[in-house]
């Protein structure tokens, strides 16, 4: 069972959880003190997108399959559990199964098999095992372990074989001597690695369910790490694999799941032996558009699932029944946790746009918005770092608080809710292991997005295979998908630099327009950047009285534009222009703002514009601002001797096009 409902959690476990709560209530706090949207003028955008918009689009998408999860565990699984436990042991089908070993170390396939020959004796007849090593030596020490086990082999029918052209290659043969066996009608094959221990009554636990659901394909198991030689890669494997315990349990409600994996999954042989089963297992290949048609090294699982998903066959989640997945790991551990997602993320996206071209029809609704939620993730994911990142760059210390706050009130809740009822227990280390996995396996996906064709299996000698050719071929292959590579990410950063103010691209265009249109205009325009004459943003400073000597100082004949930077000005006294001609332009709505006090104004307008004649008046233009007063008072244009902006809050003036003029209301 994954379930420790029932079992006190170690202390160890209750000061971690505690922590981790602690952590959360930290950041509620740090965000309940940034609130104050006087402080965060430019950042407005991001506490719409980042934690508005966005946020609620993920979380709600969290939340859902969170649900689903604890629904199908606790409510739909248990009644399928309960109809399982009926059907006798007699009834079981006949099983067989399919190890690929290679050069497992001892230690390890005296683990898998004992583990194998322990579950046989738990079934009222024989089990078939088929066994593809790397040599005869392996097998010859995988058949005593059989024998010592099970001494005459009474409860298994041992078939070996040697492997020579990879794991593939080593099942479709496998499955080809199975199809020449006399084997029974219902039979089950077990397609599993030969690092995978199967725990205890796996069998008995999974076997009735090819009794109860006869549209059922395939099913699949929990799994559980067990790691030698890193205490931290062991950490972050109980992370992923209760992640992908709730995901699995969340698909298992729409009858799919999103991978059969290879560590241990049930098949019905009728399905197993078929041909194209078998071809698509040994040979299943990709078209792609720009490294052409090349083969899938690894993922072998994902070939099966996708075989039974495109006939639309039913997938089972047996969420109480564990197998475990052994590791060794030795050298450097961020090397092989890169390798690791190199082949994972790879073979997900080398599928994942072939499933979905499949349709909802095929896959179902929410199979199908799932496998296209995995194609936008690893760029939301990556939004609240690389805020983080931009505000302390720019210095923008508030900012980054807030979204550290944000940080830090948000993984934890999600770390509770993901460790809720697993038999691994929540540890504070799984805080930075899952900011490294979220953000980490985004970088991850999004270069192997663009590079599909390169594979890599460094824990089957090394293999790897790429498409990229030889010559001209493979500097063009190559440079596109660097091209677009880079293009993504150039694209990205623009959007996210929008967000957080630095950059307005229809601002920008905008600005170049108008500097166009400034040199091809009969009279030409001066434009003077406030900053050089000492009108300073965010320095809490009266920038009315430098601002109103500046307009002073300017000649009256010149057609002027002022620019004012990014950045908050505070106005204490109203600007009286006796000119016409002149412009004041910000950096666009959200990242130029004028900010008034109103406890310290006495008057009636932030900018008058008196004694000057009609058609001078209304070439006077004030936009690309945003107007903010901290009580909730009307934005309104009135009429006294020339154009008066009243005190506004939170209002801007986008348009360059239209000038703010006499006569307007």
């Amino acid at each position: 069972m994954t379930s420790s409902k029932h079992t006190p959690l170690p202390m160890g476990s209750q000061i971690n959880r505690l922590l981790l709560i602690l952590i959360a209530v930290f950041g509620f706090v740090g965000l309940y003190m940034l609130q104050n949207p006087g402080y965060l003028a430019l950042w407005d955008v991001f506490g719409l997108i980042s934690l508005g918009f966005v946020g609620i689009w993920r979380w709600s998408w969290f939340i859902v399959r969170m649900i689903r999860a604890k629904f199908y565990t606790y409510g739909v699984f248990p009644r399928w559990r309960r109809a399982a436990n009926k059907v006798p042991v007699e009834h079981f089908p006949h099983i067989c199964f399919l190890v690929p070993s290679y050069r497992e170390q001892p230690w390890i396939s005296e683990r898998v098999f004992r583990a194998i020959a322990r579950e046989a004796q738990t079934l009222a007849q024989p089990i078939t095992v088929l066994v593809s090593s790397s040599s005869d030596d392996e097998n010859q020490a995988i058949h005593q372990i059989f024998e010592q086990a099970d001494p005459g082999l009474t409860s298994i029918q041992l078939i070996q074989m040697t492997q020579k052209d990879g794991k593939r290659k080593a099942m479709a043969d496998g499955l080809r001597e199975l199809a020449r066996h006399d084997l029974p009608a219902d039979t089950v094959i077990a397609l599993m690695d030969g690092d995978s221990e199967l725990g205890q009554e796996v069998l008995r636990r999974c076997l009735p369910f090819f009794r109860l659901f006869p549209k059922m394909g395939a099913l699949t198991t929990d799994e559980v790490p067990v790691v030698k030689g890193s205490p931290l890669f062991s950490e972050w494997f109980h992370l992923r694999f209760a992640q992908r315990h709730y995901q699995m349990c969340s698909d298992a409600l729409s009858g799919k799941v999103m991978c059969l994996t290879g560590r241990f999954s049930l098949f019905r042989a009728s399905l197993a032996l078929q041909p194209s089963f078998i071809a698509q297992l040994e040979n299943d290949a990709l078209q792609d558009w720009l490294w052409g048609q090349f083969k899938f090294l690894s993922g072998d699982d994902k070939s099966t699932w996708f075989w039974l998903l495109k006939r639309k066959f039913d997938m089972l989640y047996v969420p109480d029944t564990l197998v475990y997945s052994i590791e060794t790991v030795s050298g450097s551990i961020v090397d092989r946790a890169y390798s690791n997602m190199r082949r994972w993320y790879g073979n997900m996206l080398r599928n994942s746009s072939r499933a979905i071209a499949l349709g909802p029809q095929t896959t179902g609704w929410f199979i199908w918005y799932s496998l296209l939620d995995q194609r936008f993730n690893f760029w939301t994911c990556l939004i609240t770092p690389c805020f983080l990142l931009v505000s302390l760059l720019t210095g923008q210390w508030l900012s980054a608080g807030v979204v550290t706050a944000w940080i830090l009130l948000t993984r934890p809740l999600m770390l509770m809710l993901i460790f809720w009822g697993r038999v691994s227990h929540l540890k504070l280390v799984h805080l930075p292991l899952l900011l490294f996995h979220q953000w980490g396996a985004s970088l991850v996906k999004i270069w192997t997005q663009m590079n599909l064709a390169q594979q890599n299996w460094s824990n089957r000698g090394n293999q790897s295979i790429s498409a990229a050719g030889t010559g001209v071929r493979r500097v063009v292959k190559q440079g596109t998908s660097s091209l677009l590579l880079f293009s993504q990410l150039f694209v990205f950063g623009i959007i996210l630099c929008s967000l957080a103010g630095i950059l307005n691209p229809l601002w920008d265009i905008a600005g170049l327009q108008l500097a166009y249109q400034d040199r091809h205009s009969d009279q030409p325009i001066q434009v003077v950047n406030a900053i050089d004459y000492g009108i300073w943003p965010n320095d809490n400073q009266d920038d009315a009285i430098a601002l109103q000597t500046l307009i002073a100082e300017l000649p009256a004949q010149q057609a002027i534009t002022i620019q004012l930077p990014l950045g908050r000005f505070d106005w204490l006294q109203p600007i009286a222009i006796n000119r016409g001609h002149l412009t004041i332009r910000g950096y666009g709505p959200e990242r130029t703002v004028i900010q008034t006090y109103d406890e310290q104004l006495d008057f009636k307008a932030l900018l008058q514009v008196q004694n000057v004649q009609s058609a001078a008046a209304e070439s006077v233009e004030i936009y690309g601002v945003t107007l903010q007063s901290p009580t909730n008072q009307e934005f309104k244009v009135s009429v006294i001797d020339g154009l008066t902006l009243t005190r506004s809050t939170a209002n801007s003036v986008p348009e360059p096009s239209k000038p703010v003029s006499r006569g307007n209301s």
